[in-house]
């Protein structure tokens, strides 16, 4: 509860901040939607030609853009603001010192510490594409295929957190490489089907860097359910993911001097 109250009281003043700049909101909300359009409007070109991409119909398509639109908007509201600057930031201009003294875990400190609320707006927009694709899928899901659903998401959101905090971890062996980037650059790949993929890249993407369970499983679960691996599957790379980023972590506080590292 107390990590809940300081993750809520950071959330506020980052929020107040944002508001402060009004004008920004509705900039930010007017981009997430154009690139939303032209995401949908290629997604409708492509299947105005063929009725399947990968074994994946149209609405199936439009709930997978729609899951990944609201993962992204998770990703660049938490995870991006606190973890794409620290190798500079945390590392090289020796801020993490200022966490390390703190009463709280240090890794939920550099997690948390600030947002980009308006960027939350991605979340809305993915959830209607969600909900607008599954409404024309042939069979409507039912209330289980929706908790599955919410359930991958979860997964998926801690994933993303726990692949975000190795990427930044690796800061303290190497901190002028700029890893995050990569992979932001590399999660633009998971707006798209999984099996669209060749072999090695699918297997490369669901066990080494497992952008094939962020939106595909969540998307493949409400679109055909029925695959209780599917979950499974999905909370063991979770749990995976969390395990080593938090070993990398502790690995990394162990080389780090402070500021003069």
């Amino acid at each position: 509860m107390k990590l809940l109250k300081l993750f809520a009281t950071s959330f506020s003043l980052s929020l107040r901040q944002a508001l402060a700049f009004r004008a920004n909101l509705v900039f930010d909300a007017v981009l997430s939607v154009v690139a939303l359009a032209s995401t949908i409007a290629t997604v409708l070109v492509i299947f105005s030609r063929t009725g399947r991409l990968a074994g994946w119909t149209q609405p199936e398509v439009l709930v997978l853009i729609g899951t990944f639109e609201l993962l992204s908007g998770v990703k660049t509201t938490f995870v991006d603001p606190n973890l794409a600057g620290f190798p500079t930031r945390g590392v090289r201009e020796g801020r993490l010192d200022h966490h390390l003294l703190q009463p709280a875990p240090s890794m939920f400190l550099v997690s948390f510490a600030t947002a980009a609320p308006l960027a939350g707006v991605q979340i809305l927009l993915g959830l209607a594409v969600v909900l607008a694709g599954a409404g024309t899928l042939a069979h409507y899901p039912g209330a289980g295929a929706f908790g599955a659903w919410t359930v991958l998401v979860l997964a998926a959101t801690v994933t993303t957190w726990a692949v975000g905090m190795i990427f930044a971890s690796l800061a303290f062996w190497a901190p002028k490489l700029d890893l995050h980037s990569l992979f932001g650059n590399v999660w633009q790949l998971a707006r798209y089907p999984a099996d669209l993929y060749a072999r090695p890249l699918r297997r490369l993407f669901t066990y080494v860097l497992p952008l094939a369970v962020i939106a595909s499983a969540p998307a493949r679960t409400l679109a055909r359910p029925g695959d209780p691996a599917l979950l499974l599957g999905a909370l063991a790379m979770m749990a995976t993911t969390v395990l080593v980023a938090n070993a990398v972590w502790r690995a990394g506080l162990r080389r780090y001097t402070g500021a003069s590292s």
